[in-house]
């Protein structure tokens, strides 16, 4: 059977669409998912029909499947299912993942930071996976996958090992694996451990800070490139890359020596002294993105030439939240115009005006016609998913927005609350957004009362509501009422993206990754000062499913880095009030806790109150939050209570929000979802650095 011919066959519950990759040993498709409604990968090993003992095959297959199936970390591909169709395809399906390969990001020069920030990732995940007894045996730049945002993915695992002999599926006289990245031993045939793929990670890390690879030939000389993995030492990568600090050679080369017990013990080890030898700190909020790719698409852009707007790229995030962002940035065009400061000042004024008019009840027109009547329709792609900087609305946009609110429409946001910085300084950025394009504003604020915000929806749409933005309180509470408000035609955003859709655009912040981030900080923490074990208490608020998302993130994260912790359980958290009756609750009742994961500044702000009360001193407890809040970081400056808080990039949310609402206000075409990058991890350590640096 040809390969092609795999398309459109169905292998269990997923259905072959397209072609979307090769390799040596398996055949990469595109499948669909339809219980879940969900395009995965599908990598389907061909079963030569002419071979014997298919059930040693199928035994070993289903046991080595259900190994790699079982590694679950932020930086492991996942694998949803396996099996053996028809004697004749094993198959793996898998995350489909829209942001290429290592290999694609190795094809031009790569930043030092960035190869550090990828270093730290891949060797979180294979630290990980050998922590759980699993080694990897061909780890590759092609193996190396990553998401829209940039972020790295280890994928086949064991895969060379599942297809070796005895069952002859390749050559027999072939080596399984890649010679470029093998290890001595792993080419001589020796028993392996962890350090042969430590030795593989000290390859690509060559090949990221060289811009070549260690062992070459001329004339593709396989028997070559293996001599020399076994009997030559590489040239120190400073021959190839002149720029490179000095320690950087030691680092790599130790990486790469011949005998396993020179080289680091752990990945985790490598990728700490790599990052030591340029001068950083490891930093558990630091990925920022390089390129961000379609696979099946020939070109590739960088993500600073997709968002014009320099002060959105993740690694150039403001340090607190802003609400003055120039005309020319919110516009998209990168240049700054003779008019600009004309146009902030009416921006500015217009907001001020705007609120004011709210504030004193004087917004309150007739009701509007149903908005389908008089709007251009946008189209929703369902499924699909893209970067913020697909959403950037053109001038011709810009204006046709406008003209579909008519004389007396306006937008509105549907705020969780104001009380927090964090959402405070959501709405005066979506204010001040909505503002500089000239579009009519109102805030409905609940005030973190899910039922007040049904109700509120429902107001706004009496009100003549032509375009809403929602930071929703309670997706499943408010289901009827964005049905109907959908079923009318009304463009809506979302705040979140795990909730059911309803005709409108998500906005993905991936919570469980911010919850892994501050995870880490607080486990690097622990390690640094109490041999890595506390009692930790979780505050999280079970209302909100994607804050139940991001709290599962902040125990799996502290537990990848400090596994001996002791998590003590989840209590109410999520504004001040909530936070300080937990935390005061547990101290009267005498548990015993010495560190806190708040999913936002406001929980932890209430539980620093508690300790204060109860004369806990801020050098007991150790708390690490979710938002970056100015106060938090102070906070965080003054090793009071607080010691880390990932900045979610609040501005680069509300800015993706608004413009996708003005996209869909002018009937453009929008996908489903809108990946919005956070930002990094803040400790008392880059705080300092920025204050530096600034000095």
């Amino acid at each position: 059977m040809q390969t092609d011919s795999l398309i459109g066959q169905q292998f269990n519950a997923f259905q072959v669409e397209a072609k979307i990759g090769q390799g040596g040993m398996a055949t990469v498709y595109r499948a669909h998912q339809a219980s879940v409604n969900r395009s995965i990968a599908l990598k389907v090993i061909a079963l030569d029909s002419a071979q014997g003992r298919r059930d040693e095959f199928r035994e070993r297959f289903a046991q080595e499947a259900r190994v790699i199936a079982s590694l679950e970390h932020i930086h492991i591909l996942p694998i949803y299912d396996y099996g053996i169709v028809n004697d004749q395809f094993a198959y793996i399906a898998m995350r489909l993942l829209r942001g290429g390969t290592l290999a694609d990001v190795l094809r031009d020069t790569v930043p030092l930071d960035r190869a550090a920030d990828l270093l730290i990732q891949m060797a979180r995940g294979l630290s990980y996976a050998h922590s759980k007894g699993v080694l990897h045996r061909d780890l590759k730049p092609s193996n190396i996958l990553l998401d829209e945002t940039g972020n790295a993915f280890l994928s086949d695992f064991g895969l060379a090992k599942l297809i070796e002999n005895p069952i002859d599926i390749t050559r027999s006289d072939s080596i399984v694996g890649t010679p470029s990245y093998m290890s001595p031993e792993q080419l001589r045939g020796e028993a392996l451990d962890a350090r042969s793929d430590i030795y593989s990670l000290g390859v690509i890390l060559y090949h990221l800070v060289a811009g070549t690879l260690p062992f070459r030939a001329n004339d593709n000389n396989v028997l070559s490139v293996i001599y020399q993995h076994l009997e030559k030492m590489p040239d120190p990568p400073s021959q190839f890359n002149p720029q490179l600090p000095a320690g950087v050679d030691a680092v790599v080369l130790k990486a790469l020596a011949k005998q396993p017990t020179a080289r680091y013990s752990t990945a985790i080890e490598l990728a700490m002294a790599f990052n030591e030898s340029i001068g950083r700190t490891v930093s558990t909020g630091s990925y920022p993105v390089i390129t961000v790719r379609d696979p099946e698409s020939k070109s590739t852009e960088t993500f600073s030439k997709i968002i014009p707007d320099t002060n959105l790229t993740p690694d150039s995030r403001p340090s607190t939240p802003s609400g003055t962002t120039t005309p020319s940035a919110i516009i998209g065009n990168g240049r700054t115009s003779s008019l600009s400061l004309l146009f902030a000042a009416v921006m500015i004024a217009a907001f001020v005006l705007g609120a004011l008019v709210v504030a004193s009840g004087m917004m309150n027109p007739a009701p509007l016609p149903p908005a389908a009547t008089i709007m251009p329709r946008a189209t929703v792609l369902e499924g699909e998913v893209a970067t913020m900087g697909t959403v950037i609305p053109t001038p011709a946009e810009i204006a046709l927005a406008r003209a579909s609110l008519g004389a007396n429409g306006f937008i509105a946001y549907a705020a969780c609350n104001q009380s927090s910085q964090y959402h405070a300084a959501q709405v005066r950025e979506i204010a001040v957004l909505a503002a500089a394009y000239n579009l009519p504003f109102r805030i409905y604020n609940a005030d973190t009362d899910k039922y007040v915000q049904q109700t509120q929806i429902e107001q706004a749409r009496a009100d003549g509501v032509r375009g809403l933005i929602v930071c929703p309180l309670d997706p499943e509470l408010l289901g009827v009422t964005l049905s109907s408000a959908a079923d009318a035609g009304l463009p809506m955003v979302f705040m979140i993206s795990q909730m059911e859709n309803y005709g409108g655009v998500l906005m993905a912040g991936d919570d469980y990754l911010m919850g892994i981030r501050s995870g880490q900080a607080l486990g690097e923490i622990l390690n640094a000062e109490r041999d890595g074990q506390a009692n930790i208490v979780i505050l999280d608020f079970p209302d909100m499913q994607s804050i139940v998302v991001r709290a599962d993130g902040l125990e799996a994260g502290v537990k990848e880095i400090a596994p001996n912790v002791n998590i003590v359980g989840r209590f109410l958290g999520a504004t001040r009030e909530f936070g300080e009756a937990s935390i005061a609750k547990l101290i009267a009742d005498g548990v015993e806790f010495d560190a806190i994961l708040s999913i936002n500044d406001a929980g932890s702000y209430g539980a620093i109150a508690a300790l204060e009360a109860a004369g806990i001193p801020p050098d007991e407890v150790i708390i690490s939050s979710v938002d970056a809040e100015s106060l938090a970081r102070q906070y965080i400056a003054d090793d009071y209570y607080l010691r880390a808080s990932l900045d979610v990039g609040s501005e680069a949310f509300s800015r993706a929000g608004v413009n996708t609402l003005v996209k869909l206000l002018a009937g453009a075409t929008v996908v489903e979802t809108i990946l919005v990058p956070p930002g990094e991890t803040i400790t008392r350590t880059n705080l300092i650095e920025a204050t530096a640096e600034a000095g």
